[in-house]
């Protein structure tokens, strides 16, 4: 019986020496063959990038290339909202640093393998988004008008409804955010991906 052949990987990360450990890490294990990024592996199945580099490379697609390889992101650091704009981008895997090295190798098992993974941070980062107030679809058209910059004469207008109106959604929105003032609710909101998706809902 004919072994299948190794998982070709291309790193590229934005950060030397992440970029170096995570092929020390991917070389240790014979199911996977590391291409040098430059020139750029001709067909991997996988790509490893920083979160910067992940977009970019989805929106790509190689001449010849029937498919795109399937992405991981290794972020040093990560919000609730980055992992949830990567993961709607396409993403298979998403790997916050932190955890033991071994997690690069079960991130890049696992997607080689056709399955989406999520670290436990990440993971975590997900669970606790699910357990926060949801805001209504009239709260969220509110809280996108305010963030472009609009009064509350402005948005009432904009949505065809009373000021009153207008000021009790905005109240509404600052309770279940936990802020204190309209300021403070935009950065919560921007903080958990919500001004996005509103906005782009709005538009």
């Amino acid at each position: 019986m004919p072994l299948s052949r190794p998982t070709v990987v291309e790193v590229v990360h934005q950060n030397a020496v992440i970029e170096a450990g995570i092929r020390c890490i991917l070389e240790t294990s014979p199911e996977f063959d590391v291409r040098p990024s430059h020139p750029p592996a001709p067909e991997p199945d996988l790509v490893v990038l920083d979160p910067d580099g992940a977009p970019e490379r989805l929106a790509r697609r190689r001449p010849g290339v029937s498919a795109n390889p399937h992405v991981i992101v290794v972020a040093m650091a990560a919000q609730e909202t980055d992992v949830r704009r990567a993961w709607e981008a396409g993403v298979r895997g998403y790997v916050i640093l932190g955890g033991a090295a071994e997690e690069i190798v079960t991130a890049a098992r696992a997607v080689a393998a056709g399955r989406r993974y999520l670290c436990p941070a990440a993971t975590l980062l997900m669970a606790d988004s699910l357990t926060q107030p949801v805001l209504t679809p009239r709260e969220g058209d509110v809280l996108a008008l305010v963030n472009r910059g609009q009064n509350n004469k402005e948005v009432a207008r904009s949505l065809e409804i009373s000021v009153g109106t207008v000021k009790s959604h905005m109240r509404g929105i600052m309770t279940k955010l936990g802020a204190r003032c309209r300021t403070e609710a935009l950065w919560i909101a921007s903080q958990r991906g919500l001004i996005a998706r509103q906005a782009n809902a709005v538009s």
